[in-house]
């Protein structure tokens, strides 16, 4: 689905949200920016991207950056070391006169590789890089610096499952598992052969999704046997936007300690309608990855289609009512 017409799902729930409950809705800057108004006691709501003004300005600020939500989150996260890059005339100022290579460099030895390197701002996956080594780690670094003014690069974690829990007032209304596409080995095959049988008989949605989910596969990753009965994901993100899907089946203890962690995350930064990625790391547990201040659905609608939306519908309508004092 095109980025705009994603947008429209949101757009036209919010304006159904505002038709159910009598309030004014109005749409500006090509439907980025939304307003819902109560005319009866004249509060208003407004909407920028995806973010409520439910949320105090300065807990959004720092969700906007994950090296900043590290920060404030550094008992449940994983460490973020930020950099800012010497060629930015708004950020210049602030790099060391010995520049910034050695630091980056002290942090790979510290922690190894590989790395991941990402632009210090939510991007849904794009210029999001594991690094492998040193020529691979210095191409990220100029590739994200050329477009943006920091990054972030911490230590790359062996991920069992990723899960997102959208809060409202640190309450969990509702989460959700993001099962990586796979192939399952027979023991015979390459990961190259099992994902052009799948191609093969996936329909044109799925199929979009393989080619998403696969496109950063290495010669080597896709020549690898997997055992009988193995599954061997198709990608190390497991963003929707990058073919990992919506799974609503969390068990019910794994959604306890989910919750607990979510509303912990997000009391802490002082959020009032967010959502919080949770991922689940090899030995080591539940971790927070980030706090999202924009509460962002649009791939969650696409793939579940009505019931995806009447989630939506439920959430959306809740933080709106909230930033209304409803």
């Amino acid at each position: 689905m095109a980025p705009q017409e994603a947008r429209r799902n949101f757009v036209q729930t919010i304006a159904s949200v505002a038709e159910k409950h009598g309030l004014e809705f109005s749409s500006h800057s090509h439907d980025w920016i939304l307003q819902v108004r109560d005319k009866v006691s004249g509060k208003q709501c407004s909407i920028f991207g995806y973010t409520f003004d439910a949320n105090p300005a300065a807990a959004v600020e720092i969700c906007k950056e994950k090296a900043a939500t590290s920060l404030v989150l550094d008992s449940h996260g994983v460490a973020h070391h930020v950099f800012l890059s010497p060629a930015n005339p708004f950020t210049a100022n602030y790099v060391p006169k010995g520049g910034m290579w050695a630091p980056v460099q002290e942090v790979v030895n510290k922690h190894g590789f590989p790395i991941v390197v990402k632009p210090l701002k939510g991007t849904g996956g794009l210029d999001v890089t594991k690094a492998t080594c040193w020529r691979e780690a210095e191409a990220a670094v100029q590739h994200i610096f050329s477009r943006e003014y920091g990054l972030a690069v911490c230590p790359y974690k062996p991920v069992v499952d990723e899960y997102r829990c959208i809060c409202l007032e640190h309450e969990v209304q509702l989460t959700y598992r993001k099962v990586r596409s796979s192939v399952t080995g027979d023991g015979e095959r390459s990961v190259g052969a099992l994902l052009g049988q799948r191609l093969s008989s996936a329909s044109p949605q799925e199929a979009a999704g393989l080619v998403a989910a696969a496109a950063e596969l290495r010669p080597e990753d896709l020549a690898k046997v997997p055992g009988k009965g193995e599954a061997s994901a198709l990608q190390w993100k497991h963003n929707l936007g990058q073919g990992a899907s919506v799974d609503l089946k969390v068990p019910k203890d794994m959604a306890a300690r989910l919750a607990e962690v979510a509303s912990s995350a997000s009391r802490a930064i002082g959020m009032c309608f967010c959502s919080v990625d949770i991922i689940e790391v090899e030995k080591e547990g539940l971790m927070v990855m980030e706090v999202n201040g924009g509460v962002m659905m649009d791939s969650l609608m696409e793939q579940l289609g009505d019931s995806g939306k009447a989630l939506a519908f439920r959430l959306y309508e809740a933080g709106v009512l909230k930033a209304l004092g409803r």
